[in-house]
């Protein structure tokens, strides 16, 4: 007999970990991680550098982003085409990408396909010719997806915090440029960049699936062990502007019913030794559907369908922000109540339950970030990027669990400052100004001028 008048009882949590990951270094200090998994006869590979968008300037901001995408638009042997049917005749797929910190091309192939997918990674990556035309027709389609962002409140709220905390640096930009950096760029910037950022010294081939390593070592040795190329210079670090109160900027929307909030202020990076309580502390705040801010702004007071706060995974001082679409006459009362949870969190202990169920949360969703071959592959990319141990994932689980309610008062106090918030408001400006202006200085812009130059 099942007895269905209450909940059955939870289990113990199953612990996840990547399996085992196996590594080499040729001599050209091109790095190989892989790591053997599931049942079917499926491969993902990344090719990846250290070539994102915070080795731009700020004059040719979107540079990362759209050199990556040239990467698979033609070669000295193939055209454009040619590597899409090529691609499409192997069953795979291809993407190329670029983040804030690093580029990659990225493939999935069946595991019969793997040599010939191998050797096409390898001709973009050495040998791609950046064809004229189809630079001005990813310009033009850029500059067109950026005209329509114009139209996106969560967009224009997102680039506007940006700009407030960090200015022209790179986490001050969109990963895509605007308007004037992307007109400006020319094919030649594209050449100068890869040349500049592509090379073996620093890079890394990453393996996920049924490849055996000694094979995926062998192609690797053949095919990219005469590469040559200094390392590339690192970037200097990300360095927020200073802030010195509340400031509030509106992105005048007129009649909108809805306004896109951001509330936010630069934060730690990935590796800095708080950031691991640091994100226990976020979970409690605004990081999971039961967060304290969803559960005030949702589910106590309906002020929307979702509200939450995230610490951006960047190695500099990334920001700290809280996201959510509120009713635009209900704007004031969101910012103050989520600002009262902030500063609640930073003036009394959190309770042992609340703590414990955001660390059975973390714990607990971790097994679900390794569930494909791209998940896996993420997770290299990390240890490759950053030069993190085989077991650095493992160690932090085990920060995590050893969190102690202490430790959450001691870094939001430390790294949470309601006091210093930088709030974005895309809405209607009419109604919002006089819901805000009692909190800090105000500026209300125009939805053409996200990135308008500070005072």
């Amino acid at each position: 007999m099942i007895d269905r008048s209450a909940p059955p009882p939870l289990g113990a949590a199953q612990r996840a970990m990547l399996p085992e990951i196996h590594r080499a270094t040729l001599g050209n200090g091109l790095r190989l991680l892989a790591v053997e998994s599931g049942t079917l006869p499926l491969t993902r590979l990344e090719f990846g550098w250290e070539a994102g968008a915070e080795h731009e300037m700020a004059a040719n901001a979107g540079l990362a982003t759209l050199t990556a995408a040239l990467l698979d638009e033609g070669t000295v042997g193939r055209t454009s085409s040619e590597i899409a049917t090529a691609i499409e005749g192997l069953g795979g797929h291809l993407a190329t990408v670029a983040g804030w910190e690093s580029a990659a091309v990225r493939f999935g192939v069946l595991a019969p396909s793997l040599a010939p997918a191998f050797e096409l990674a390898c001709e973009i990556l050495r040998a791609a010719t950046f064809p004229i035309e189809e630079f001005e027709r990813l310009r033009r389609q850029r500059l067109a997806d950026l005209l329509h962002r114009r139209t996106q409140p969560a967009a224009l709220a997102e680039e506007r915090l940006a700009r407030i905390l960090y200015g022209d640096g790179p986490y001050g930009r969109p990963l895509s440029g605007d308007d004037a950096s992307t007109a400006a760029l020319s094919r030649e910037d594209a050449v100068r960049f890869s040349s500049a950022r592509l090379t073996p010294a620093g890079a890394w081939v990453l393996a996920a699936g049924a490849a055996p390593f000694g094979e995926l070592l062998a192609r690797v040795e053949d095919l990219l062990g005469d590469w040559s190329g200094a390392a590339p210079p690192a970037p200097p670090p990300p360095v927020p502007l200073p802030r010195t109160g509340v400031t509030v900027d509106i992105i005048d929307r007129p009649a909108s019913a809805q306004t896109e909030l951001r509330l936010g202020h630069p934060s730690l990076g990935k590796l800095h030794d708080d950031r691991v309580p640091l994100g226990v502390a976020n979970s409690i705040l605004g990081g999971k559907f039961t967060s304290r801010i969803n559960l005030n702004l949702r589910e106590k007071r309906g002020l929307t369908y979702g509200a939450f706060t995230r610490l951006a995974d960047r190695r500099g001082p990334g920001p700290f922000t809280m996201s959510a679409a509120i009713d635009s006459e209900r704007v004031g009362e969101a910012v103050r109540e989520t600002i009262g949870e902030i500063e609640r969190l930073c003036s009394e202990p959190a309770a042992e339950a609340e703590l414990a169920d955001s660390k059975s949360y973390i714990v607990g969703v971790f097994p679900y970030q390794l569930q494909t071959g791209d998940d896996l592959l993420h997770k290299l990319g990390e240890l490759a990027l950053y030069g993190l141990p085989d077991d650095y994932f493992e160690r932090r689980l085990r920060q995590v669990e050893a969190v102690t309610t202490e430790d959450v008062l001691r870094v939001a106090r430390a790294h949470l400052e309601p006091g210093h918030l930088a709030i974005v408001a895309a809405g209607p400006a009419d109604r919002l100004a006089r819901q805000l202006e009692d909190l800090g200085e105000l500026r209300v812009i125009t939805p053409a001028s996200p990135t308008a130059p500070l005072p």
